[in-house]
């Protein structure tokens, strides 16, 4: 298999907060001579499209990944919520209906929490979260998801 040649590759550390553009920061590197990469631009969204309001920024970030070419593109933030949450076996596309069924990312974080409380007494389940699976094999001091994430996890998706 061929590896694709990219210009650029960027890098967003993502937020679904309400003032998102305050906190979601695109790095921009290009390669340079023997595989490496430098760093050419590091902005701060609200800087590139002048207001930190959540979703006029998500939407400036969707025409900025639209826009580019010939770009990889890298994101820290949570592509699923904790397949415990959901029947055995179910796919994945499943998240999209259940994230369908709500208005808002807390509505949502509730229901997480109520299908925490569902599940049986065990290693995977807290108070209030649910730990991964993965989380508990690799012996995790913590637990990674946290319900606040779900507004990641919402505004993202």
């Amino acid at each position: 298999m061929r590896i694709p040649e990219f210009g650029s590759v960027y890098g967003v550390d993502f937020s679904g907060a309400k003032q998102a553009g305050r906190t979601i920061w695109i790095a921009r590197t290009e390669p340079r001579a023997r595989g490496k990469f430098a760093l050419v631009t590091l902005d701060r969204l609200d800087s590139l499209c002048g207001t930190a309001e959540r979703e006029v920024c998500l939407a400036e970030l969707v025409r900025i990944v639209n826009a580019s070419d010939a770009a990889l593109w890298g994101f820290d933030c949570p592509f699923g919520l904790p397949v415990e949450l959901f029947p055995e076996g179910a796919p994945w596309v499943d998240q999209f209906a259940f994230l369908a069924q709500y208005d808002d990312a807390y509505q949502c974080g509730l229901e997480c929490i109520a299908r925490t409380k569902r599940l049986p007494e065990g290693p995977l389940r807290s108070a209030l979260h649910c730990r991964r699976q993965s989380d508990f094999d690799a012996k995790a001091p913590f637990d990674g998801f946290h319900y606040r994430k779900v507004n990641l996890h919402y505004r993202m998706l």
